[in-house]
């Protein structure tokens, strides 16, 4: 795996029957480690949450044939407007967000790592 890496700085995290690199700022380390341990606390959460589960009620007779017909009509396969962003997705540009946030601050977070504040907290974020 390593001999895979492009040139740049990697954070490699070994698991239980799992690796994982994700190359890294060097300049924003410390957030980059957080915000990859917060991405897959994220996705593990939204998966546990979103898994399925028996509707309320069920599907009326003719709902089960509609449903029936529109699969021979169209296949099995879901247009794109049943579709919707993977977990992964989602906690990535979440996590994105903050590092563009963290990135434009720069200065001021050195600052408060010097004053041992909190950037993350003390950003101002949209």
């Amino acid at each position: 795996m390593i001999d895979d890496l492009e040139k740049g700085t990697w954070l490699v995290v070994v698991e239980d029957n799992t690796t994982s690199a994700v190359q890294v700022n060097p300049d924003f380390i410390e957030i980059d480690a957080a915000l990859h341990y917060m991405k897959e606390a994220m996705v593990r959460s939204m998966a546990k949450k979103a898994e399925l589960r028996p509707h309320s009620t069920k599907m009326s007779k003719k709902e089960i044939k509609a449903w029936e017909d529109y699969e021979k009509t169209m296949g099995k396969d879901m247009p794109t407007y049943f579709s919707y962003p993977s977990l992964y997705d989602i906690a990535t540009a979440g996590c994105e967000a903050i590092r563009e946030k963290v990135k434009k601050n720069k200065k001021k977070f050195a600052k408060e790592i010097k004053r041992n504040i909190n950037p993350i907290t003390d950003l101002e974020l949209p």
